[in-house]
Protein backbone atom coordinates (compact mmCIF):
# COMPACT_ATOMS: atom_id res chain seq x y z
CA UNK A 1 0.00 0.00 0.00
CA UNK A 2 0.90 3.40 -0.68
CA UNK A 3 1.09 6.52 1.70
CA UNK A 4 2.00 9.93 1.31
CA UNK A 5 4.54 10.94 4.09
CA UNK A 6 5.27 14.37 4.80
CA UNK A 7 8.04 15.42 7.31
CA UNK A 8 8.84 19.26 9.34
CA UNK A 9 11.20 20.67 11.07
CA UNK A 10 14.03 19.04 12.20
CA UNK A 11 12.89 16.24 10.80
CA UNK A 12 12.67 17.20 7.04
CA UNK A 13 16.49 18.19 7.77
CA UNK A 14 17.25 14.24 9.18
CA UNK A 15 16.13 12.76 6.42
CA UNK A 16 16.64 15.23 3.65
CA UNK A 17 13.28 15.41 2.06
CA UNK A 18 9.79 17.23 3.00
CA UNK A 19 7.22 14.86 0.92
CA UNK A 20 7.52 11.21 -0.13
CA UNK A 21 5.64 8.28 -1.20
CA UNK A 22 5.81 5.06 1.04
CA UNK A 23 4.89 1.46 -0.23
CA UNK A 24 4.26 -0.77 3.25
CA UNK A 25 3.30 -4.16 3.17
CA UNK A 26 0.27 -5.76 4.08
CA UNK A 27 -2.46 -3.88 6.22
CA UNK A 28 -0.33 -1.20 7.73
CA UNK A 29 -1.36 1.08 10.83
CA UNK A 30 0.48 4.40 11.68
CA UNK A 31 2.80 2.99 13.66
CA UNK A 32 4.23 1.47 10.69
CA UNK A 33 5.19 4.35 9.43
CA UNK A 34 7.13 5.44 12.51
CA UNK A 35 8.93 2.29 12.50
CA UNK A 36 9.96 2.86 9.00
CA UNK A 37 11.83 5.96 9.74
CA UNK A 38 13.12 4.97 12.42
CA UNK A 39 14.98 1.94 11.04
CA UNK A 40 16.25 4.42 8.63
CA UNK A 41 17.84 6.98 11.18
CA UNK A 42 18.29 5.91 14.51
CA UNK A 43 17.78 10.04 15.57
CA UNK A 44 14.71 9.65 15.42
CA UNK A 45 14.17 7.56 18.27
CA UNK A 46 15.26 10.84 20.15
CA UNK A 47 12.36 12.18 19.88
CA UNK A 48 9.82 9.22 20.90
CA UNK A 49 8.39 11.24 24.27
CA UNK A 50 7.11 13.89 21.67
CA UNK A 51 6.52 12.71 18.47
CA UNK A 52 2.87 12.52 17.30
CA UNK A 53 0.99 11.21 13.91
CA UNK A 54 -1.17 12.80 11.70
CA UNK A 55 -3.04 10.83 9.44
CA UNK A 56 -5.02 13.34 6.26
CA UNK A 57 -4.37 16.21 9.21
CA UNK A 58 -6.04 14.52 12.31
CA UNK A 59 -3.51 13.47 15.26
CA UNK A 60 -3.69 9.90 15.67
CA UNK A 61 -2.97 7.01 17.81
CA UNK A 62 -0.39 4.17 16.72
CA UNK A 63 -3.16 1.69 15.96
CA UNK A 64 -5.19 3.82 13.28
CA UNK A 65 -5.33 1.72 10.38
CA UNK A 66 -4.52 3.26 6.65
CA UNK A 67 -6.00 3.68 3.43
CA UNK A 68 -4.08 3.91 -0.05
CA UNK A 69 -2.66 7.68 -0.08
CA UNK A 70 -3.32 8.71 3.11
CA UNK A 71 -1.39 11.76 4.25
CA UNK A 72 0.96 10.54 6.96
CA UNK A 73 2.72 13.87 8.61
CA UNK A 74 5.19 13.16 11.61
CA UNK A 75 4.89 15.89 13.78
CA UNK A 76 7.41 17.11 16.20
CA UNK A 77 6.42 19.27 19.29
CA UNK A 78 5.09 22.60 18.09
CA UNK A 79 6.82 26.05 18.82
CA UNK A 80 5.17 29.29 18.92
CA UNK A 81 3.95 30.17 16.48
CA UNK A 82 -2.41 29.39 3.07
CA UNK A 83 -0.82 30.95 -0.39
CA UNK A 84 -3.45 33.47 0.08
CA UNK A 85 -4.71 35.42 2.96
CA UNK A 86 -8.04 33.54 4.00
CA UNK A 87 -10.35 36.01 5.07
CA UNK A 88 -13.50 35.40 6.13
CA UNK A 89 -15.42 38.82 7.49
CA UNK A 90 -14.81 39.90 9.95
CA UNK A 91 -12.20 37.56 10.46
CA UNK A 92 -8.02 37.20 9.23
CA UNK A 93 -6.66 34.18 9.73
CA UNK A 94 -3.60 32.95 7.94
CA UNK A 95 0.23 31.37 7.27
CA UNK A 96 1.87 34.19 5.32
CA UNK A 97 5.76 34.11 3.49
CA UNK A 98 6.34 37.89 3.56
CA UNK A 99 6.16 40.54 6.22
CA UNK A 100 3.52 41.19 8.69
CA UNK A 101 4.02 45.06 9.02
CA UNK A 102 2.37 46.42 6.20
CA UNK A 103 -0.39 44.01 6.03
CA UNK A 104 -3.63 45.80 6.20
CA UNK A 105 -5.32 43.45 9.29
CA UNK A 106 -5.93 46.51 11.11
CA UNK A 107 -7.54 48.28 8.72
CA UNK A 108 -9.52 45.43 7.73
CA UNK A 109 -10.34 44.62 11.21
CA UNK A 110 -11.27 48.87 12.14
CA UNK A 111 -13.45 48.42 8.91
CA UNK A 112 -15.36 44.86 9.81
CA UNK A 113 -16.12 44.54 12.98
CA UNK A 114 -18.60 46.93 13.58
CA UNK A 115 -19.67 48.61 16.96
CA UNK A 116 -16.42 47.48 19.17
CA UNK A 117 -15.34 49.45 21.95
CA UNK A 118 -12.32 48.35 22.15
CA UNK A 119 -9.39 46.33 20.10
CA UNK A 120 -6.73 44.65 21.92
CA UNK A 121 -3.77 43.28 19.66
CA UNK A 122 -0.58 41.27 20.54
CA UNK A 123 2.48 41.51 18.24
CA UNK A 124 5.70 38.81 18.68
CA UNK A 125 8.58 39.91 17.59
CA UNK A 126 11.79 38.16 16.87
CA UNK A 127 13.43 38.69 20.10
CA UNK A 128 17.67 40.61 19.65
CA UNK A 129 19.22 38.70 21.71
CA UNK A 130 22.32 40.60 23.48
CA UNK A 131 25.03 38.40 24.00
CA UNK A 132 28.37 36.63 22.37
CA UNK A 133 26.45 34.61 19.82
CA UNK A 134 23.16 36.95 19.10
CA UNK A 135 20.00 35.40 17.19
CA UNK A 136 20.01 37.00 13.93
CA UNK A 137 17.16 35.31 12.60
CA UNK A 138 14.37 32.58 13.49
CA UNK A 139 13.42 30.29 10.43
CA UNK A 140 9.33 28.84 10.62
CA UNK A 141 8.14 25.59 9.47
CA UNK A 142 4.47 24.33 9.24
CA UNK A 143 1.95 21.72 7.92
CA UNK A 144 0.27 24.36 6.74
CA UNK A 145 -3.50 22.32 6.42
CA UNK A 146 -3.08 21.25 9.88
CA UNK A 147 -2.68 24.43 11.01
CA UNK A 148 -4.86 26.22 9.19
CA UNK A 149 -7.65 24.09 11.00
CA UNK A 150 -6.00 24.74 14.61
CA UNK A 151 -6.12 28.45 13.99
CA UNK A 152 -9.49 28.46 13.06
CA UNK A 153 -10.65 26.20 15.69
CA UNK A 154 -8.46 28.43 18.43
CA UNK A 155 -10.95 31.44 16.74
CA UNK A 156 -13.84 29.36 17.09
CA UNK A 157 -13.34 28.86 20.96
CA UNK A 158 -12.37 31.98 21.41
CA UNK A 159 -16.11 33.10 19.94
CA UNK A 160 -17.41 30.49 22.67
CA UNK A 161 -15.99 32.26 25.36
CA UNK A 162 -16.47 36.08 24.61
CA UNK A 163 -18.49 38.45 22.40
CA UNK A 164 -16.33 39.02 19.73
CA UNK A 165 -16.79 41.06 16.60
CA UNK A 166 -13.33 40.17 15.13
CA UNK A 167 -10.50 38.16 14.83
CA UNK A 168 -7.00 38.16 13.39
CA UNK A 169 -4.35 35.34 13.47
CA UNK A 170 -1.69 35.64 11.36
CA UNK A 171 1.87 33.56 11.75
CA UNK A 172 4.90 34.12 9.32
CA UNK A 173 6.85 31.16 7.86
CA UNK A 174 10.36 30.94 6.46
CA UNK A 175 13.14 32.95 7.76
CA UNK A 176 11.83 36.13 10.03
CA UNK A 177 14.80 38.34 10.40
CA UNK A 178 15.39 40.11 14.33
CA UNK A 179 12.97 42.77 14.94
CA UNK A 180 10.66 41.90 12.29
CA UNK A 181 7.07 40.37 13.31
CA UNK A 182 6.39 37.13 13.51
CA UNK A 183 2.79 36.82 14.35
CA UNK A 184 -0.05 39.09 15.32
CA UNK A 185 -3.22 37.91 17.32
CA UNK A 186 -5.95 41.14 17.50
CA UNK A 187 -9.79 40.86 18.65
CA UNK A 188 -12.50 43.24 18.88
CA UNK A 189 -15.24 43.12 21.24
CA UNK A 190 -17.56 45.50 23.00
CA UNK A 191 -15.27 46.07 26.25
CA UNK A 192 -11.68 46.21 27.43
CA UNK A 193 -11.53 43.54 29.61
CA UNK A 194 -12.99 40.39 27.48
CA UNK A 195 -10.90 42.20 24.72
CA UNK A 196 -7.69 41.80 26.83
CA UNK A 197 -8.64 38.05 28.07
CA UNK A 198 -9.30 36.68 24.39
CA UNK A 199 -6.53 38.26 23.13
CA UNK A 200 -4.31 36.80 25.43
CA UNK A 201 -6.08 33.08 25.30
CA UNK A 202 -5.35 33.36 21.30
CA UNK A 203 -1.43 33.79 21.76
CA UNK A 204 -1.30 31.51 24.46
CA UNK A 205 -3.57 28.48 22.63
CA UNK A 206 -1.69 29.19 19.46
CA UNK A 207 1.63 28.26 21.05
CA UNK A 208 0.31 25.49 22.65
CA UNK A 209 -1.50 23.77 20.17
CA UNK A 210 -1.13 24.69 16.46
CA UNK A 211 1.85 23.06 14.09
CA UNK A 212 4.55 25.56 13.75
CA UNK A 213 8.12 24.86 14.39
CA UNK A 214 10.59 27.42 14.87
CA UNK A 215 14.62 27.67 14.52
CA UNK A 216 17.07 29.68 16.24
CA UNK A 217 19.46 30.63 13.87
CA UNK A 218 22.69 32.73 15.62
CA UNK A 219 25.90 34.06 14.12
CA UNK A 220 27.82 30.87 14.51
CA UNK A 221 24.60 27.92 14.55
CA UNK A 222 21.52 26.96 14.12
CA UNK A 223 18.91 23.99 16.44
CA UNK A 224 15.51 23.70 16.24
CA UNK A 225 13.61 25.20 19.90
CA UNK A 226 12.03 22.50 21.82
CA UNK A 227 8.65 22.45 21.57
CA UNK A 228 5.37 21.27 23.60
CA UNK A 229 3.50 18.36 23.04
CA UNK A 230 0.30 18.96 20.86
CA UNK A 231 -2.85 17.77 23.97
CA UNK A 232 -4.54 15.05 24.23
CA UNK A 233 -2.25 12.88 21.79
CA UNK A 234 -0.57 9.91 22.06
CA UNK A 235 3.44 10.35 21.16
CA UNK A 236 5.83 7.92 19.37
CA UNK A 237 7.03 6.36 22.66
CA UNK A 238 3.53 4.85 22.53
CA UNK A 239 4.83 3.00 19.42
CA UNK A 240 7.47 1.21 21.12
CA UNK A 241 6.89 0.75 24.77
Amino acid sequence: MRVRVLLFGPLAEIYGVREESLELPGSPRAEDVYQHYRQRDSRLGQLEKSLHLAVNQVVVGPNHPLAPEDEVALLPPVCGGSDAIAISPPDIIDLLDGPLEAHPWRKHLVNKAGSYGAISTFEGLVRKEDDADPVVALAFDAYRPMALGALRAVAEEARRRWPIQGIVMLHRLGTVPAGEVCVVTAVATGHRGEAFAACKFLIDTLKATVPIWKKEITASRSHWVEGVLLPGAATAEDLVS
